[in-house]
């Protein structure tokens, strides 16, 4: 485990000294090689502002920086951290006095302030990306924008392929093309453009491949999530986002649209905003155009925000220097199940039947697909079942906030959970099947489903319809139910239960639930208890049965 003095977790703090703002997190490490923050500041100073013409740093920009790093330093000291780092990435390395910066830091602060290169900085985004989104299995894209250089990684399989620094900053362009923050300013724009497409072709050339996606790092992209999200057709109760910016995605056309609107607001109006930092309205042109340029020169149409960056790899960096465990020195991939187990443990979840009512939907979401694949649709396959296994697992979590309307609760609660791997489609798909587990079926006037796409409200009823049928089969809670197979004709599914003892109460527990069922599948459900094993007749019946002829779910 990591610990600092005694047996407590041993806490850090990391300060990312940035062309635009500077950054303090302070975390207190686990066991696992993971960390919970305690603290996040953060100070708009503008330390880059006017670098592009003078190449030097302001004394004003200066010396705000010096007060804020002074603060979080003080900050940090309160928690009680064993180690501090402060990084200065784009504009730190370039100023012709960055070295005298840093040296006033050293005797006003006490801190070293280290630059890094761009190289380095993209390591630690692609550390932070990678340990938050299992890239394995994809070729993906990181791209930090900042404010003086945007940091590009290409990474296929999981490992990093291409970096690329690029002087394309959110703050160094709005100097550079002076008026391009203004309301309908057409010259400057599309000078900035044209800046953009030469240098992106210059530094970057011909891509090696076209990643899936882009991970988007950095203010801007959080930004544009926070818009996105405000904007949302669907309005939200009690004003709450619908989900973490972390694993929000994004299309570049809905990009592309979000920057015309912006482009022809004044400043002041793009003040007022919802999700737009009052700080941020006069880069924010500057800042979705690189993120655009980026995604069409790389050829991407989808953007997922990551709203950890340069600070969460380091801290991750610190965390696995400072152990002698090789497990958090070289953590593994994320483990979305653990995850998911986690999250719950978290929401003091009934274990044994959550996780039995898992069992039993997998058991029924096999046999369906082993028999009619075409029923389950858009939600066949190992993704289906993982969605399905992480739903039933969290389906009541929202006992922790109360009974009454315990599944609407489940759903703010996985929505909002910020659980690690999980995109926030997926986070949105599992939180309706876990809402839908109960009481009413989903409905286009219930918010969180109609903000769905069409595959995706599909994908939500077939697998809340599994699932409530496998949640009424331990209706007693205390696990009779031991197995069920499945056996599916042309108009019904027999369910056959094992158990020592007969299910009267779970038989009529799944029988209530299965209305949703019948509707999705086009099937007639009938519950049928065979007593403490249905025997090897009958697996290698379904084994050996051909599939059904495709149907048209209704």
């Amino acid at each position: 485990m990591i610990v600092g003095n005694g047996t407590k977790p041993r806490r850090l703090a990391a300060i990312d000294v940035g062309t635009n703002s500077i950054r303090l997190v302070v975390a207190e490490g686990s066991s696992d090689g993971t960390y919970r923050v305690l603290d996040d500041e953060k100070a708009v100073t503008r330390l880059g502002r006017g670098l592009a013409k003078g190449n030097r740093l302001h004394p004003d920009a200066i010396e705000d920086s010096l007060v804020a790093i002074a603060r979080m330093k003080s900050i940090a000291e309160g928690y009680g951290v064993s180690s501090i780092r402060c990084i200065g990435t784009c504009a730190v390395r370039e100023a012709s006095n960055g070295a005298q910066f840093c040296q006033e830091v050293l005797e006003r602060t006490r801190i070293t302030l280290e630059p890094i290169s761009g190289e380095e900085e993209a390591r630690l985004a692609f550390i932070s990306a990678s340990y938050a989104f299992d890239l394995r299995e994809v070729s993906s894209g990181i791209a930090d924008i900042g404010g003086g250089s945007t940091e590009l990684v290409l990474a296929s399989g999981g490992v990093l392929d291409q970096v690329y620094t690029v002087p394309l900053g959110a703050v160094r362009l709005t100097e550079e093309f002076a008026g391009v923050e203004q309301a309908g300013n057409e010259a400057a724009y599309t000078q900035l453009r044209r800046r953009i497409r030469d240098v992106l072709k210059r530094e970057v050339g011909e891509p090696p491949f076209v990643p899936q996606f882009v991970v988007g790092t950095g203010g801007t992209f959080t930004t544009l999530a926070a818009i996105s999200m405000h904007r949302g057709a669907v309005p939200r109760e009690g004003g709450m986002l619908p989900f973490a910016t972390r694993g929000y995605e994004l299309q570049r056309s809905e990009l592309r649209h979000t920057l015309d609107w912006l482009r022809q607001l004044p400043v002041k109006a793009r003040m007022r905003v919802p999700g737009l930092s009052p700080d941020r309205a006069e880069i924010i042109i500057a800042g979705l155009a690189i993120a655009e340029g980026v995604m069409r020169h790389l050829g991407v149409n989808t953007a997922r925000v990551h709203d950890r960056g340069i600070r969460d790899g380091l801290l991750l960096t610190m965390l696995r220097e400072g152990s002698d465990d090789e497990k958090i020195r070289r953590p593994a991939p994320v483990d979305r199940a653990h995850a998911v187990r986690q999250f719950a443990g978290k929401c003091r979840y009934e274990e044994q039947h959550s996780q039995h009512v898992a069992e039993l939907a997998c058991q029924i979401f096999d046999q369906i697909e082993k028999q009619a694949p075409d029923r389950l649709s858009d939600a066949q396959g190992a993704w289906g079942r993982e969605i399905l296994h992480s739903a039933a697992v969290l389906h009541d979590v929202g006992y922790f906030i109360n009974y009454a309307k315990h599944h609407k609760h489940s759903y703010h609660l996985i929505v909002h959970s910020d659980l690690q791997g999980f995109t926030h489609r997926e986070l949105e798909i599992i939180a309706n099947i876990a809402r839908y587990h109960r009481r009413s079926e989903p409905k286009m006037r219930h918010p969180n489903f109609a903000k769905l796409g069409e595959a995706d409200r599909g994908i939500v009823r077939r697998l809340a319809g599994i699932l409530r049928i496998a949640d009424g089969l331990d209706r007693t809670h205390t696990q009779t139910v031991a197995s069920v197979h499945v056996r599916l004709s042309e108009r019904e599914a027999s369910f056959l239960l094992e158990g020592a003892e007969e299910p009267v109460v779970d038989s009529w527990g799944a029988a209530r639930k299965a209305k949703l069922f019948a509707k999705e599948f086009g099937l007639e459900p009938r519950f049928e208890w065979v007593g403490p094993r249905a025997g090897s007749a009958f697996d290698r019946e379904t084994q050996d049965a051909p599939r059904l002829p495709q149907a048209t779910t209704p």
